[in-house]
């Protein structure tokens, strides 16, 4: 999404799930001289979703997992030379609800050397796991990394730097 309204997602569909990134901007507020300052830094979201038939999937129990402009960068470069990628988050952690919820979020390339790779979430929450894996093809991991790329100083607030 942009300030303009638009709304841009890019997605992977497979026979067993798929995922769709989409790019979440830095938000700003100006300080008492008029300068623009970052009040949150933006991401890259993605989520993923298992399939329920052919061509539809189950958006409504989807995992998310957001991207910093750090992980982003770091996945990049890692489907780059096609070297495994893993994070985790506890969107709880420093808080009461610490370790009610974990993510893990993992990109590991196929073991058939076709450049491919699998992009695997496990959410658990209150003891119950959810997984969810979606087949990468070369070419659509090479859109998800330019589209990674580019996203990275986006989404920390340096496009703002060159706004009149």
């Amino acid at each position: 999404a942009s300030g303009t309204g638009a709304f841009v997602d890019y997605g992977v569909y497979k026979t067993k799930g798929a995922l769709k990134l989409k790019a979440v901007r830095a938000t700003f507020e100006s300080d008492a001289s008029g300068r623009r300052i970052m009040k949150r830094a933006g991401g890259v979201l993605l989520e993923l979703a298992n399939a329920t038939a052919p061509r539809q999937y189950d958006w409504g129990n989807k995992g998310s997992f957001m991207l910093s402009a750090t992980e982003a960068a770091e996945l990049a470069d890692r489907m780059a030379s096609n070297a495994p990628c893993s994070f985790f988050h506890d969107p709880g952690a420093g808080g009461a609800n610490r370790g009610n919820v974990n993510k893990a979020f993992k990109v590991e390339p196929m073991p058939d050397g076709s450049g491919g790779l699998f992009v695997n979430l496990q959410t658990t929450s209150g003891g119950n796991k959810s997984f969810v894996s979606v087949p990468v093809s070369y070419g659509e991991s090479a859109a998800l990394r330019h589209i990674l790329v580019y996203l990275v100083p986006k989404i920390a607030g340096f496009d703002e730097v060159f706004r009149e």
